[in-house]
């Protein structure tokens, strides 16, 4: 037996228990030492104290009760995850009925750390920390949050399977984690008995390997997805809302008359910009053929013909809007509201747990598979959520994402595919193809820098949950582009209001186009590597020879495996990167992120690589190793892609 030093008069036994004055318990054999935490909950914005738990005898659960009801917390031993995992649960019995609760099974006492890998529930929402002194940052992560010490990484977990959404919050304080909480939260509260999400714990001295584990024992219903082939172009990142029929027709002419951009772009993506309004989905002004008939035109060039929808965002001057209120979610009024907000546009939310709701996802989208669709790509699908209310309150949160894609996927059937963008991820993996795994890309720095947390954050998705998209492969800049209107839009000045006397020109007039060849490499290297869809979304017909030639190599790689962010846990912007290969071929990603040259090396013999016949990606030249290393002075914002 061994006295805990910090509660003397409690018997520590195996590797958790409960503290003397019976309100925190213990953890350890993790790597980072002796953990504490006492579990919590809130109960219609009260918090709920005085927990004076008695174990039971078998050592794993824990009772108690209180003005708010009866408790139990239960440890359990993860049998299929390694042999150091363990989860722990909060069970409530109420006394009387609520109408929000949070459990929160674990709030854990500040520890040590170096580094935090946050993962958000949806495209974007990642970030990669490393603790320094007199620095702070939000923790806020979801399904998994990774915390590493002196080369150690404690993942904390939640199931992917979650009717009721769970989440992890805390902060940073120089090398410390602070008021870290794991929470699921009740919200409508349906019922009086209440149990958590388990928070799983485990530990080890290789965090991908912790992930893997995690991911493996997650409900994932399909075979590994096979290596994606066809790439496609969507309108969305040059055109905006400005695209119409004659620029998608005269874009996939140019592909169709190019040998190797008609070999690999099989898909023509029509973003947003060509319907009537969000709910109304038909052709506008700037469309005047119709939606089929430019399907028809498409599919005689070869191509797949794919049309963006949201499918749940519904404008105040559509028909559903205007005639059928009753199909919309509802705010605490018990009305419809407009709960949907972005670039300054505001709509109503469609109530997927409506009968009638139901049919017309699935009537609308039979009907443009119809036309001759093959490619859906669904966009705010998040937003759902923000709707305060919906019709059937035994519908729990975490349903709400397959509420919405059952029936669109019953439109369209198997043989179309689906992308899932602003997808939570607890909709699952059946119902979608692909998943937007990174916030928008741009063609600026900042965006590539701002996107690789999520694409390094997300790698083990692909093939394993679904095709993951990095969004779009795009390069076009002052260096690789013949365009007079290149810095033409400028789709900020929505946010310019009348009564804003200090709006920041440079901010709102900024051209949202700055890369440079190097730059562009960086973010096309980044795409290869990624394992997943390839879509370009440049004006190709503007494109000038340099341009081009980025584009042709991007979609004439052989196509491998996510790569793998070796300094994942110990990096903020990941710069090193392993891509497996079918032809038994691998390639590495060197990435120089600062404003300075930089001298860097790779080290093929640490990373177990062959030495010979090494070849820069992007210039085919053969490169010198000495003593396994391959040398470089790296410009800033460039890289080193190599195939070995």
């Amino acid at each position: 037996m061994v006295i805990d030093p910090q509660f003397p008069n409690t018997v520590k036994s195996e590797r958790f228990g409960l503290s003397s004055d019976r309100s925190k318990f213990w953890i350890e054999e993790l790597g980072f030492g002796t953990l504490y935490f006492s579990p919590g909950a809130n109960v219609d914005g009260a918090d709920v104290e005085g927990f004076d738990w008695e174990p039971c005898e078998d050592g794993l659960r824990f009772l108690a009760s209180n003005a708010y009801g009866q408790w139990a917390l239960s440890f359990v031993h993860e049998v299929d995850l390694a042999n150091e995992a363990f989860s722990v649960q909060l069970e409530a019995t109420l006394t009387t009925h609520a109408t929000r609760v949070v459990l929160a099974p674990v709030k854990l006492d500040g520890f040590a750390a170096d580094h935090v890998v946050n993962h958000g529930r949806k495209m974007g929402g990642c970030s990669i920390r490393a603790l320094q002194e007199r620095q702070s940052s939000e923790i806020k992560s979801t399904f998994f949050l990774s915390i590493t010490r002196g080369g150690r990484t404690l993942q904390l977990s939640h199931p992917l399977d979650q009717e009721e959404l769970s989440d992890f919050s805390g902060q940073t304080e120089g090398p410390q984690v602070t008021g870290l909480s794991a929470e699921t939260v009740f919200d409508p509260c349906r019922h009086k008995t209440l149990v958590s999400d388990r928070v799983t714990f485990s530990s080890s001295d290789d965090g991908h390997r912790l992930i893997a584990q995690w991911a493996d024992v997650q409900e994932v219903l399909r075979e590994p997805r096979a290596l994606p082939s066809d790439c496609g172009w969507n309108t969305w990142d040059y055109y905006r809302w400005t695209i119409t029929e004659e620029e998608v027709l005269k874009n996939a002419e140019f592909i169709a008359s190019d040998p190797i951009l008609s070999k690999h772009i099989k898909r023509i993506v029509i973003d947003d910009g060509w319907q009537y309004c969000y709910g109304e989905w038909h052709a506008n002004a700037l469309f005047p053929s119709g939606m089929e008939s430019i399907a028809t035109s498409l599919r005689k060039m070869g191509f797949t013909p794919g049309l963006w929808f949201a499918p749940t965002i519904i404008e105040p001057q559509s028909r559903i809007a205007q005639n059928h209120p009753e199909m919309l979610a509802m705010g605490h009024s018990g009305l419809p509201c407009l709960s949907y907000q972005c670039m300054a546009r505001n709509g109503f939310i469609l109530d997927p747990t409506r009968e009638k709701s139901e049919k017309w996802l699935e009537d609308l989208f039979a009907r443009y598979k119809s036309y001759g669709y093959g490619y859906f790509k669904l966009d705010f699908l998040a937003s759902t959520l923000s709707a305060p209310h919906f019709f059937d309150r035994s519908v729990p949160h975490g349903m709400i994402m397959r509420k919405i894609v059952d029936p669109i996927r019953r439109g369209v059937g198997d043989d179309s595919k689906i992308l899932a963008c602003n997808y939570n991820f607890e909709g699952g993996t059946d119902l979608v193809d692909d998943v937007r795994i990174s916030s928008d890309i741009h063609p600026k720095w900042e965006s590539v820098k701002t996107n690789v947390a999520s694409i390094a954050t997300r790698y083990w998705c692909n093939r394993r949950f679904w095709i993951n998209d990095p969004d779009f492969a795009v390069c076009r800049g002052n260096e690789t582009s013949d365009d007079p209107d290149l810095h033409r839009m400028k789709p900020l000045l929505v946010h310019v209001r009348p009564d804003d006397r200090e709006a920041q020109p440079s901010y709102f007039l900024d051209s949202l186009v700055d890369l440079n060849e190097a730059e562009a490499k960086v973010l096309l290297s980044l795409v290869i590597s990624s394992g997943g869809a390839i879509n370009l979304s440049d004006n190709l017909t503007r494109l000038n020879a340099k341009g081009l030639s980025l584009v042709r190599k991007v979609l004439s790689a052989e196509r491998g495996d996510a790569a793998v962010p070796v300094d994942l846990f110990h990096a903020e912007l990941p710069a090193l990167w392993i891509q497996k290969l079918p032809s038994k071929k691998h390639r590495v990603l060197l990435i120089n992120w600062s404003d300075g040259a930089r001298e860097e090396r790779i080290n093929l013999t640490a990373l177990n690589l062959p030495t010979t016949n090494v070849m820069d990606f992007w210039t085919g030249e053969s490169l010198r190793v000495t003593l396994g290393m391959v040398a470089v002075n790296l410009p800033p914002h460039a890289c080193l892609f190599v195939e070995v």
